[in-house]
């Protein structure tokens, strides 16, 4: 087995936020590899973060964003467990981070089990009619328009869109990193979004 350096360990831990005994444990499961531990991480983090989303949510901040043009902004309710947490600095920016995500993507539902049947209905039959001239087998026609209406409502939540200061990671995601790094559950309460 390769030696791990504390030099290793450091930059992962930069890159990641994740403990001391975390990054060298990941190191360690990848053979000095960063990647993979960079991966195994990020893995452990969404398992972490599954385990703690049936805790009770009853703290938190409400965080405001304003753009620098004074005709868009946002306010968001985030959500934790302890009133420790919601003093946090780092779980203050995030709330302003997703405050200013929602100014700049206008997410209308918070995830894709929220939004409400008419409105799916309503896409369907818009896709239907789009699709009504089209000479493909049935079951075919069924699995587009069953896709062209989830990446629709997929792209309007808020939780399945890339962020916008990270593209490569949904929101979904990042709440999730926030969860292990932090070690409580989070989550987003309301939200709303102000256009003049």
């Amino acid at each position: 087995m390769r030696k791990i350096s504390a030099l290793h360990v450091k930059k992962l831990r930069e890159v990641t936020g994740a403990s001391v005994m975390e990054c060298r444990v990941a190191l360690e499961k990848s053979s000095g590899d960063m990647k993979k531990a960079e991966a195994y991480i990020s893995k452990m983090g969404r398992e972490k973060a599954g385990e703690k989303s049936k805790r009770a949510t009853g703290e938190g901040v409400i965080a405001a964003y304003i753009h620098s043009n004074k005709k868009v902004g946002a306010m968001v309710e985030l959500l934790c467990e302890t009133d420790f947490v919601a003093k946090n600095s780092e779980f203050q920016e995030l709330a302003y981070d997703i405050a200013m995500h929602i100014a700049a993507m206008n997410p209308r539902y918070l995830k894709i089990s929220e939004v409400p049947e008419r409105d799916k209905r309503e896409y369907e039959h818009m896709v239907r009619e789009e699709l009504a001239g089209e000479k493909k087998p049935a079951d075919v026609v069924e699995k587009i328009i069953s896709g062209k209406v989830n990446k629709h409502f997929d792209e309007l939540c808020l939780l399945s869109q890339n962020f916008v200061k990270r593209p490569e990671i949904t929101v979904e995601n990042l709440i999730k990193e926030k969860i292990s790094k932090i070690g409580e559950n989070i989550r987003v309460g309301r939200f709303v979004r102000f256009e003049i």
